[in-house]
């Protein structure tokens, strides 16, 4: 790969479905850390092809959601087992022949194993309501939506939690706290006194880390998020994205068809043969692009 230094790429939108016009988290996320990668994935619909990390978050969050909805003295680790089995059986017809099983059900167990080390769900009192909650809001100007994992009663207010499945990755830090941030923001709006947020990495090593909401980091969040939409305005206007290559670049799925990534002559992205190009990725399938956003249906383990 070539310079760490933003790359302006002219992209064919000619086939685009084009923007939503209801941001979420994860897609704050996506355009901050690159837009064109946001433009990959919001103007084409190519995104991550189902397998075991995706799948087992998605199940570890229903068992989870399931389980906090029952009375306290039910919430143990057979009924946990119970509602895994049950919810595994769903499951399965989707899984096709590319799912890895073998990982699927290792990765799922540790998760739920360690949830049980990182909390007594029996203590834990959720907000009514407060389990895959939907919210939104017009912040800054900006109408953004998503699914909020779980909101507890704290010290002072309320706590927004999110799950992650996996260990803890420093690299997306910062667009997890933005997530949350932003989650706490949209509760804000609708009245709710949300006292800190918390990530509850349920790999090795399982943990959960909190953190304040002080007026000023909600502030701070509330400002990406605008210059984010008044930025895409911009990118949309005159077709031409920035690229902007990072130490992440070599996670990302779109680096076959990126102008930035190697030195070597790609397509313009938007075009057939860039298409084509991406076809050959296993990590990604095309899908409609008016299709609802991870964020608003509550799918986890989406990687910032």
């Amino acid at each position: 790969m070539g310079s760490d230094e933003p790359v302006d790429v002219i992209v064919d939108d000619s086939r685009s479905g084009g923007l939503p016009t209801v941001w979420s988290p994860s897609s704050v996320n996506t355009f901050i850390k690159c837009p064109l990668s946001y433009w990959f994935t919001y103007a084409q619909g190519w995104r991550p092809a189902p397998n075991a990390i995706l799948l087992a978050g998605t199940l570890v969050h229903g068992v989870l959601e399931e389980l906090l909805a029952l009375d306290p003295d039910e919430r143990t680790i057979e009924r946990a087992r119970a509602i895994y089995t049950d919810h595994s059986a769903t499951l399965e017809p989707e899984l096709g022949d590319r799912v890895n099983r073998i990982e699927l059900r290792e990765r799922a167990g540790t998760a739920l194993r360690n949830y049980f080390e990182v909390e007594v769900p029996a203590d834990i009192e959720v907000v009514p309501d407060g389990l895959e909650r939907k919210v939104s809001a017009t912040i800054a100007g900006v109408d953004i939506a998503g699914t909020v994992d779980r909101i507890q009663f704290s010290d002072g207010g309320v706590r927004v939690l999110d799950y992650k499945t996996g260990g803890a990755k420093p690299q997306y830090a910062a667009a997890y706290w933005r997530q949350l941030l932003l989650y706490a923001q949209m509760l804000t709006d609708e009245g709710v006194d949300v006292a800190d947020v918390a990530l509850m990495f349920l790999g090795d090593p399982a943990r959960t880390l909190v953190r304040p909401v002080p007026p000023a980091a909600r502030t701070r969040t509330a400002n990406d998020l605008a210059t984010a939409a008044e930025q895409r305005g911009d990118y949309d206007e005159q077709s031409r994205w920035q690229a902007r290559p990072s130490t992440l670049c070599r996670f990302c799925p779109f680096k076959t068809a990126c102008p930035s990534f190697s030195d070597r002559a790609v397509a313009v992205p938007g075009t057939e043969a860039s298409n084509r190009a991406l076809q050959n990725v296993r990590d990604l399938v095309l899908r409609p692009t008016r299709e609802p956003d991870p964020d608003l249906v509550g799918d986890p383990e989406v990687t910032p």
